[in-house]
C-alpha cells in the first residue's frame, strides 16, 4: 500500500459542524488522521483547522474534490502540502554569520525540514560557509539598482527552484513589489528592541540604558519594514552585571533560536495568516 502525508490547512467563518464536515472528507477518500488541531478566533469570528493524515496516493484527488464542493457553502480557504516534497529555501546574508551557520548546521542535523537552495549576499565575506555546506554562494552587490538587484535575485530563486527565503540578518530593505510577489514567503529576524532602540548598535544602546530584559522576533517579510506578521519571539532576562559583548553574545544566542524556529513553523504549515496577523498550531 502506497502512502502518502498531507497537511490540510482551513480557514473559515465559524459555523457548526466544521470539525465534522473535514473528517467526513479525509473519511470519505480513505485518509486516517495523525494529528488534527483547531482554534476559533472567537473576536473575529474565524475558524482555522489544521491536518496531517495519510492516505493512498489515488485517493487525493477525491479528498480535493471533496474540498471544492464544500468551499462556497462554508466560505472555505483550504491548502494541501504534499510532505514528500522538501521545501527548498534560499537563505540571504549580508557579514553577520551566527544565524547562518545555525540555519545550515540544524539543517544537516535534521531539525529542519527542507533543503537550503542557496545562499545569498551582498558580500563577499561568507562565500567559503556555503562551500563548507555544500551550498551555492551568490554575490549580488547592493551599490546597484534596486530593480536591477531584485532581479538577479528572481532568476536565483527561479534557477534554484527556490520556494521561499529566510533573511538571516540580511541589512538590506527588499522593494514593496518584491514582497509582495513573495508574501509570507520571506521571514526576517529583528530585535525586539525595536523601535525603542533603532539605528546602528541597538545593543550598545540597550545596555546604556540598563534594559533588563532583551528578545527578537520572527516575522514575515513585507513592505512596512519590521512591521509583517508576528511568526515567533523570544526573550531574555539580563542580568544587571553584564557587559557590553556579553549582552551581544545574549541577543545573539536569541536571534539564533528565534529564526530557526519561526522557520520551522512554517516548514511545518502551522502557520495562518488572517487580516495582517498570525495565527500558530
Amino acid at each position: 500500500m502506497n502512502l502518502m502525508k498531507y497537511i490540510l490547512q482551513i480557514h473559515c467563518p465559524d459555523q457548526k459542524g466544521l470539525i465534522a464536515v473535514t473528517t467526513q472528507v479525509l473519511a470519505k477518500a480513505g485518509a486516517n488522521i495523525i494529528d488534527l488541531k483547531q482554534h476559533t478566533a472567537k473576536d473575529i469570528g474565524i475558524f482555522f483547522l489544521r491536518a496531517v493524515f495519510e492516505i493512498e496516493e489515488a485517493g487525493i484527488l477525491e479528498v480535493k474534490n471533496h474540498l471544492k464542493s464544500i468551499e462556497s457553502e462554508y466560505q472555505l480557504k483550504w491548502n494541501l502540502l504534499n510532505t514528500k516534497k522538501t521545501p527548498r529555501i534560499a537563505i540571504f546574508v549580508s557579514k553577520t554569520d551566527h544565524c547562518l551557520y545555525d540555519l545550515l548546521l540544524k539543517q544537516r542535523d535534521g531539525a529542519l525540514a527542507c533543503e537550503f537552495s542557496c545562499i545569498v549576499s551582498n558580500h563577499t565575506d561568507l562565500g567559503p560557509v556555503g562551500g563548507s555546506f555544500g551550498v551555492p554562494f551568490y554575490y549580488v552587490p547592493s551599490n546597484q539598482e534596486k530593480s536591477v538587484q531584485e532581479g538577479r535575485f528572481r532568476e536565483i530563486i527561479s534557477e534554484t527552484k527556490t520556494d521561499g527565503i529566510v533573511l538571516a540578518r540580511y541589512m538590506q530593505i527588499l522593494s514593496a513589489d518584491f514582497t509582495q510577489d513573495f508574501l509570507y514567503k520571506i521571514i526576517n529576524i529583528h530585535h525586539s528592541f525595536l523601535p525603542a532602540f533603532k539605528g546602528a548598535k541597538p545593543y550598545h544602546q540597550a545596555w546604556h540604558k540598563g534594559v533588563k530584559v532583551i528578545g527578537a522576533t520572527t516575522h514575515f517579510a513585507t513592505e512596512d519594514l519590521d512591521q509583517g506578521p508576528i511568526i515567533f519571539q523570544d526573550i531574555e532576562r539580563v542580568p544587571e552585571t553584564v557587559s557590553i559583548g556579553e549582552l551581544i553574545q545574549l541577543g545573539k544566542d536569541i536571534e539564533k533560536r528565534t529564526l530557526s524556529s519561526g522557520l520551522k513553523l512554517w516548514l511545518e504549515q502551522r502557520i495562518f495568516v488572517y487580516a495582517g496577523r498570525t495565527f500558530i498550531l
